[in-house]
């Protein structure tokens, strides 16, 4: 693919993840000064969570037969744009109204992360090498919005009056805007299941699932999803409690994009060196040791300091992860793979983490270091568990899966160290 094509998808992750970044790592001291604590502000936060159950796989169905993706993401992000100038307006204060109206973003825009990187890979000539560095983009995106906020937080504290953080979500609208009007711009990627038999199409998607590879990544996955919620739901009230500076919570909370750009920067690199099992391995076991930091009662320093660590366990063993499922999918069903995915992370292991996380939350004081040492012991036993029944390898091709994935044997040229990923994912792009 041409270098241009290239560009427009990297803008593409950067422009999605800077609409969630302007005011997902906010939203707990926003829903704070709100005055929604505890319980109602654990389902707040589990409304993308029910989102990401129950509508991914309609929406991975529906690209991979009938709709264009880039279409998807047009309509997606134009009606996105108008409940967040609901949300920033401060119409919305009643908990329970705050949840319907983020259940009714987070379906149209929960899809988006999955269809975003479908789209990006099937208009990569070799996804396994290009897609890491375009992916980065996106967490660049995500780290440039949150300094972005902080500066007009800022900017406007001697003159505002509402309570909440209006700010960040006009800023998030006017990002959603934007990105709604790109879409038309992207490369087109039309439905490849349209000759498929209608009661094939969910089948084909969760044949994956019988690769046992697949089982133990997804399972693991689902395990580290659960702990996940503890980082945006419980770390910005942690941080205020231990007396960092409201402005600078965003900041802080966008150190851990550092490092993920550096992973993903290095991932093509790490897959061929170490394959694939050490590389989300790695992953694991940086989020472990961040929940670990902080169960320790550490000073406000490394507290902060500690979230670079969430960014390579991100980039390691969620990105690298969907380079793994994209190279074990059906051909016409990459859409429907990823979706899977989402409903099985960003879904359920977080609709049932943010819910725990908000118990936590009314239970517990703000500062309270005990509400990480369960997900120290999820992600510990996680760790062993992916290590004894993960056995893939970069340098060592499963040929059985390669063909139940229904992928060609064409192999990709060798080029330097990610000659073992050309190897392994040998088409994952579609012509």
């Amino acid at each position: 693919m041409k270098t241009r094509g290239r560009w427009r998808l990297a803008l593409m992750m950067a422009l999605l993840y800077a609409v969630q970044g302007s005011f997902w790592p906010l939203l707990g001291v926003h829903l704070g000064e709100l005055g929604v604590e505890g319980r109602e502000r654990g389902w707040i936060f589990a409304s993308q969570a029910l989102a990401a159950t129950a509508l991914p796989l309609g929406a991975g169905q529906l690209v991979d037969r009938l709709m264009p993706t880039q279409t998807f993401l047009v309509l997606a992000y134009a009606i996105g744009t108008v409940i967040l100038a609901v949300l920033a307006s401060g119409w919305v204060v009643n908990p329970l109204m705050l949840f319907l109206v983020f259940l009714a973003y987070w379906s149209l825009i929960a899809p988006t992360n999955g269809l975003s990187s479908s789209l990006a890979m099937r208009n990569l000539d070799e996804p396994s090498r290009e897609f890491p560095a375009v992916r980065l983009w996106g967490t660049v995106g995500w780290m440039a919005v949150g300094w972005l906020v902080s500066v007009v937080m800022l900017a406007v504290a001697p003159i505002r009056t509402a309570g909440g953080m209006p700010e960040a979500f006009y800023l998030a609208a006017g990002l959603s805007l934007v990105m709604a009007v790109f879409c038309w711009f992207l490369p087109h990627t039309p439905p490849l299941a349209t000759a498929a038999p209608a009661r094939a199409n969910l089948r084909q998607g969760l044949e994956v699932l019988r690769q046992p590879d697949v089982r133990v990544y997804l399972i693991t996955a689902f395990g580290v999803y659960l702990t996940t919620p503890m980082v945006y739901q419980v770390m910005p009230g942690y941080l205020a409690a231990r007396g960092l500076p409201r402005p600078w919570i965003s900041t802080a909370m966008s150190l851990g994009q550092v490092p993920e750009v550096a992973a993903l920067a290095t991932l093509p690199w790490l897959l061929g060196r170490i394959g694939y099992k050490w590389t989300m391995a790695l992953g694991i076991s940086a989020w472990l040791a961040r929940f670990v930091t902080l169960a320790v009662n550490p000073p406000l320093w490394l507290a902060v300091g500690g979230g670079v660590l969430h960014g390579v366990g991100y980039g390691c063993f969620t990105i690298g992860g969907q380079v793994f499922l994209d190279s074990r999918a059906p051909r016409t069903h990459r859409a429907s793979v990823q979706a899977i995915f989402l409903v099985l992370t960003t879904g359920l292991g977080s609709l049932l983490g943010s819910l725990l996380a908000g118990e936590f939350v009314g239970r517990g004081s703000g500062d309270d270091v005990l509400v990480f040492l369960i997900p120290c012991m999820i992600n510990g036993a996680l760790l062993i568990y992916f290590l004894r029944g993960f056995r893939s390898h970069v340098s060592t091709v499963d040929r059985a899966g390669a063909a139940n994935a229904d992928l060609p044997s064409r192999p990709y040229a060798v080029r330097g160290t990610v000659a073992c990923v050309g190897n392994l994912v040998t088409e994952s792009a579609d012509g």
